[in-house]
């Protein structure tokens, strides 16, 4: 028999073995049984919780290979099922599995998954109803001994900009090793003079974006950067863009920590559609506060000062919820040199001007582009060359055409398509009825519960997607026909539609562009300049948004629509 193999490790499992000595006894216990083991198909995940099904690349390619007409092997030998995961999701798991009649083997117990009755998949439900519980016990140890340490002012996890992570260790191991207690924080004098320079260039005045600009070193702020910070260019407290920016300099002035106040239990860690780790707000009345003077950097008075000249942000970045930008690229833009936003960075003559927003918040040090450009000739050369090129007769053409050999082919495959909605939907009931069953056994578990909640909802999607896929192998000419005008009066109409107010151009051209416009400063001549702009469009997506149903074709058919029809490419000047 050809058997695949399956290992995973995740960080909280320390005396779990690894995934390599996993993935060794795999295959002893393969040779055991006289199977043979591709190397192809040995899948590993490490360092990964069994709380997590969907960044998981190792089950992924499992799953993506068990899919296959005929699977790739008859067999899957893993650990134990909690290897598959923790959750009542590694249910499914072993299900579709079992459905591509692959079976699955244990080698701890030296034992068989089998589904061969009712007893069986309640067994199942029964285990990850166990594991589900577990976990929970492990999240609510953990917590207690992050409470711990954050009451007693110790590291609880992460670095902080300004201080050092200390481990103090308490005795050694048989080895000779020691072993860490715990770990505290130092202040990091190097880092905590930078962050009174920031508290002090706040309190005097200066902005979010001229105090980065100085800790870049930016000429255009060489006064901040001498006064404050020693006239040097400071190294930034993460990677990424290797530079400060604003954002960054707002978390230092908001931070309590710096008056040796340390605040634990702001967020808390949730599973949610199979995935681990997500952040979720806790309310403030929960929030652990921790004096401890020695990590005071800064002063009382300093302190104060700052906050009575902070400002409450208004968003996280973006425009606030109800607000509609009122430049037509916001967002669908970046500059052609650091590939940063593209943005309204400036005025020219009392007229907004666009621009490289790393340019204009972190200085020429990190992006060079210091070109302004009017916002209304650029928004009107981009519409200009859009209306030439894309909405032609000949562009309309092909793309009406692509979109209904994209309707035919799939009308064609409608019958294939609905046997495997089908299947689904015949194996979610089952597993369904297999959730009651284990309910009624063991009475009414919430992860139980939610997990038939969320089969029920799956099941839903699938009904509908089964009377959709029906509905296309039913699809009359007359209503082809009614499509095909609906495309038609849409491409028509987007030359309208581009030239209308901001917010519903804004919409059109977000189908239309694929990837970000590329705006690159260039020489004209005379010591003029620029810009060069070049966008990818694709005329596919345009016609999904100009597709969706209105009650004059079928429901659902406007989702058939969503492929690159045709790609073009526009490289022009901006003036």
């Amino acid at each position: 028999m050809r058997v695949a193999v399956y290992a995973r490790k995740s960080t909280e499992d320390q005396l779990k073995a690894s995934v390599a000595r996993q993935v060794e006894h795999a295959r002893l216990y393969a040779r055991q049984k006289g199977w043979s083991v591709d190397a192809q198909h040995v899948y590993v995940d490490d360092r990964i919780s069994g709380a997590e099904f969907a960044r998981r690349p190792g089950l992924t390619g499992l799953l993506e290979a068990a899919s296959r007409t005929p699977p790739p092997f008859d067999g899957l030998i893993t650990a134990d099922s909690d290897r598959i995961g923790r959750g009542l999701r590694s249910q499914l798991v072993l299900s579709d599995l079992h459905d591509a009649g692959i079976r699955v083997f244990y080698y701890q117990t030296d034992h068989e998954q089998r589904f061969e009755n009712a007893t069986d998949r309640a067994m199942l439900s029964l285990a990850g109803f166990g594991g589900e519980l577990e976990r929970e016990k492990a999240k609510h140890r953990t917590r207690d001994a992050l409470l711990a340490r954050a009451r007693k002012g110790l590291v609880t996890g992460g670095v902080v900009y300004g201080y050092r992570n200390v481990p103090v260790y308490a005795g050694t191991d048989s080895s000779g090793n020691s072993i860490r207690a715990q770990v505290r924080f130092e202040v990091h004098s190097e880092e905590a003079a930078v962050v009174r320079g920031v508290f002090q260039a706040y309190a005097h005045g200066w902005g979010l974006r001229s105090i980065a600009k100085g800790l870049n070193g930016d000429a255009s702020a060489a006064g901040i950067s001498a006064r404050y910070f020693q006239g040097r260019r400071v190294p930034p407290p993460r990677k990424g863009t290797g530079s400060w920016d604003p954002s960054t300099v707002r978390a230092i002035v908001h931070r309590e920590r710096y008056i040796g106040i340390l605040i634990w239990g702001k967020h808390r860690n949730v599973d949610k559609g199979g995935r681990t780790r997500r952040r979720s707000a806790r309310p403030e009345s929960e929030w652990v506060r921790t004096e401890v003077p020695d990590l005071r950097i800064v002063s009382d008075e300093l302190w104060q000062a700052v906050q009575r000249r902070r400002r409450p942000p208004t968003s996280s970045g973006g425009p606030a919820a109800g607000y509609s930008t009122a430049s037509l690229l916001s967002g669908l833009a970046q500059c052609g040199l650091c590939a940063g936003p593209f943005t309204i960075a400036g005025s020219r003559k009392r007229e907004r001007c666009y621009g490289c927003s790393r340019h204009r918040n972190r200085g020429s040090i990190i992006c060079s582009n210091d070109l302004l450009e009017s916002v209304s000739v650029v928004d009107h050369r981009v519409l200009e060359e859009i209306e030439r090129t894309v909405l032609t007769p000949e562009a309309r053409g092909v793309a009406l055409a692509a979109a209904q050999d994209v309707i035919e082919r799939s009308m064609a495959d409608a019958g294939e398509t609905a046997a495997k909605f089908d299947t689904a939907l015949a194996r979610v009931s089952r597993e369904i009825e297999n959730l009651i069953r284990a309910i009624e056994l063991g009475g009414t578990p919430p992860p139980l519960l939610e997990r038939l909640r969320e089969r029920e909802k799956e099941r839903a999607v699938l009904a509908r997607q089964l009377a959709f896929a029906k509905t296309l192998r039913t699809t009359s000419q007359l209503e082809r026909h009614r499509l095909r005008r609906r495309l038609e009066e849409g491409f028509s109409q987007l030359g309208d539609v581009l030239s209308s107010e901001p917010t519903l151009a804004r919409q059109a051209l977000n189908q239309l562009f694929v990837g970000k416009v590329r705006f690159t400063p260039v020489d004209v001549g005379a010591g003029a300049r620029t810009y060069r702009f070049e966008a990818n469009l694709s005329l596919g997506r345009l016609g999904a948004a100009v597709a969706q149903n209105d009650g004059d074709v079928p429901d659902g058919i406007w989702t058939l629509l969503f492929t690159r029809f045709q790609l073009l490419t526009i490289v022009k000047r901006a003036a």
